[in-house]
């Protein structure tokens, strides 16, 4: 039934597509449910952890933690979250392969 409904149904368009397309870039999607393949996840941890360390329950302190936990989110910080996204993708995708042969 999925394949039938496959072939009969429209792939769903997004408006980030075209955009992305109009200005010569294509979006990537990542698996869902693999938390460890997005890093946006990770970076969410980064924050979420240090606010968490800081945290004395006021909402002026919360936003004096946002404010430095996303400060602390650098461009170094967001390279080194990709490349152990990558890293992690290069080890499934080798398990993968040995679990084929």
């Amino acid at each position: 039934m999925v394949d039938i409904l496959n072939k009969i149904a429209p792939p769903p368009t997004y408006i980030i597509d075209e955009i992305a397309a109009e200005h010569g870039h294509e979006i990537l999607r990542t698996p869902p449910y693999h938390p460890e393949l997005q890093p946006i996840e990770t970076c969410w941890g980064v924050v979420k952890n240090q606010v968490a360390r800081n945290c004395d329950f006021t909402m002026a302190n919360l936003i004096i933690q946002l404010e430095n936990a996303f400060s602390s989110i650098t461009a170094k910080t967001c390279s080194g979250i990709v490349k152990k996204a990558c890293k992690i993708e290069d080890r499934f995708w080798k398990d993968d392969a040995m679990m084929d042969t």
